[in-house]
């Protein structure tokens, strides 16, 4: 019995860990504690540096305080939405919107606010190639760490990457480590994660965009939950982020903006 229960606290480390870089990403306001009239936005850390840039001009925008609450789309976000949590609109992932449209927690019309390639970096001194395919299997091959989310933006290029490589099984994943990997001279880390994440973090070294034939950019999509408080508003933010305020800001963090509409079923 003591095993099982160590087994199981072990696994829920492992999950809460697994999302991002560390738990710190997702500390921060909760829409859960929300007040009335507030507008509440649950968003994936993917867009967070852009989206705090123009933060206040978006509340200013609106007239009404804002909530905003950063995760996982497909982890931490996707199962409290699953869970009941109501809000304005959400800003995920379009593989978790058909999930949460199919659950009947969101309306079927979705607009996309950005798209982020993923990008590679390096933690540790030392040097790399990920030129070519080949490069990158060999630079994935002899680092000491793999870091990636396996609930994150990046995970489709994450797995095309570890199955059109065969490195699958192969590298020393620690996706679910709690904490860094203590690096010795020589050795590095590798980072799988969309390029607005590389970017802002200081501790790692962008090493660009994955090559294209293993690429996958994500699509940073909102939707607008099932029953908002405030319809308008959820609209009003979503006009918002599609119009040029946040150019500026998405531009700077790797991203390209996107303003394709879609009706999902």
């Amino acid at each position: 019995m003591r095993k099982k229960l160590f087994l199981a606290g072990l696994c829920a480390i492992a999950l809460m860990s697994a999302s991002g870089v560390a738990f710190a990403q997702f500390t921060g306001p909760k829409v859960a504690d929300a007040k009335p009239g507030d507008v509440r936005l649950i968003v994936t850390a993917a867009v967070r540096e852009p989206l705090d840039a123009v933060k206040d001009q978006l509340q200013t925008a609106l007239g009404k305080p804002l909530v905003v609450e950063y995760g996982s789309a497909r982890g931490n976000l996707k199962d409290e939405i699953l869970k009941g949590q109501e809000f304005e609109v959400a800003i995920l992932l379009p593989d978790v919107n058909q999930d949460l449209l199919a659950a009947g927690k969101i309306r079927p019309q979705a607009f996309e606010i950005a798209r982020v390639p993923i990008a590679l970096g390096l933690r540790g001194d030392a040097a790399v190639d990920v030129s070519t395919p080949e490069a990158i299997r060999k630079t994935m091959l002899a680092a000491k760490s793999v870091k990636y989310s396996p609930t994150g933006a990046a995970l489709l290029t994450v797995r095309k990457i570890m199955g059109d490589l065969d490195l699958t099984g192969k590298v020393h994943d620690n996706s679910a480590t709690r904490g860094e990997v203590p690096l010795g001279p020589g050795e590095y880390e590798i980072n799988i994660y969309p390029l607005s994440e590389i970017i802002p973090n200081k501790k790692l070294k962008n090493l660009g965009p994955v090559i294209p034939q293993l690429q996958v950019p994500s699509i940073i999509q909102a939707v607008i939950g099932k029953t908002p408080n405030d319809a308008k508003a959820a609209r009003a933010a979503i006009d918002f982020l599609q119009g040029s305020a946040i150019d500026g800001a998405l531009k700077a963090d790797g991203m390209d903006k996107s303003t394709i509409n879609t009706t999902l079923k």
